[in-house]
């Protein structure tokens, strides 16, 4: 009984706590907290960074997401936002984006509006977010960023996005935004899978309940879907190396299509940590999920971030 008790206290505290996707953005009194693309204005209801971006070989891209609509949970899907990419670190300046269609991975920071969903976020991809046939990219006009810790504010003047798939088609787009917004910090993945499909990224964060500390180690594949192993053991230096089994204060956790109110948690199951400077070696074996055929393994290689937002 009391196993079952905590199981669902974990279940409400995962779905209360990892809906960072859905919570609102800080009021402003000055500030109209929208986007637009033409004549529709969106409301931002998310704000992210995307930092560690690897692309072309390079570590070096960091990208600002400002999103409508919830992308995870039972009711997530697809929204509409403004992704401005830089490379290099995400700095305080006016920015005149540009695009040159013979030479698009030039000229940075850009500037983007298109409809997003989690896959976008969890596995960014400049090239994919580029190969979307309803995206549009800013030619003319500037942003200004303004930068206190976390508190961002973002303003524009004259952006003229074209369709970058009929680059006839140009539209006007603005922000209009002063809030904070949340670092969600990419690993670097040297191999990884979670029964055969690929990890994209991985870390870990921490998260209250009941006035305890809660420890969330995650993995994402490639379909936006996670497995996490929570602990109410110290982090005061990262994971800690060991063997890893499931009671009371340790649960293996599995979310698909990262619908984070319905979790998955495993009757039997362990991890195993080992450490070699910034590089983990994580494995999890004997995974038994509830509502799951068989028993899941997975295995990963890579750095493992603390990270702010999350899935």
């Amino acid at each position: 009984m009391k196993k079952l008790f905590l199981s669902l206290m974990l279940v409400a505290a995962f779905a209360m706590s990892f809906v960072s996707c859905e919570k609102k953005t800080t009021e402003s009194e000055t500030h109209s907290q929208t986007f637009t693309l033409g004549e529709t204005s969106y409301s931002i209801d998310n704000a992210i960074t995307i930092e560690n971006i690897q692309y072309n070989g390079s570590q070096n891209y960091n990208a600002i997401v400002l999103s409508q609509s919830q992308m995870t949970g039972e009711n997530g899907g697809k929204g509409e936002g403004v992704v401005i990419v830089f490379q290099g670190a995400i700095t305080a300046g006016t920015y005149n984006p540009t695009f040159d269609p013979y030479n698009p991975t030039v000229s940075f920071p850009k500037y983007f509006v298109a409809e997003l969903e989690v896959e976008d976020i969890v596995n960014f991809s400049i090239d994919d977010l580029m190969s979307q046939e309803d995206v549009y990219v800013a030619s003319a006009g500037s942003f200004t960023l303004e930068m206190d810790g976390d508190i961002f504010t973002i303003t524009t003047d004259g952006i003229e996005v074209e369709k970058i798939s009929d680059p006839a088609i140009i539209e006007t787009s603005s922000v209009d935004y002063e809030g904070d917004v949340d670092r969600y910090i990419l690993a670097t993945v040297e191999e990884g899978n979670f029964n055969g499909t690929n990890i994209v990224t991985a870390g870990w964060t921490r998260y209250q309940i009941m006035f305890v500390q809660t420890n969330i180690v995650a993995f994402i594949t490639e379909a936006g879907d996670m497995v996490g192993y929570t602990t109410t053991a110290s982090f005061n230096n990262g994971i800690p190396e060991g063997t890893y089994t499931i009671d009371n204060s340790h649960q293996f956790i599995y979310v698909e299509g990262m619908n984070i109110k319905a979790p998955k948690f495993a009757s039997g199951g362990e991890m195993t940590v080992t450490k070699d400077g910034e590089i983990y070696t994580i494995d999890m074996t004997g995974l038994v999920f509830d509502g799951m055929a068989g028993t899941s393994a997975l295995h990963y290689v890579g750095t493992m971030p603390y990270f702010e937002f999350p899935f």
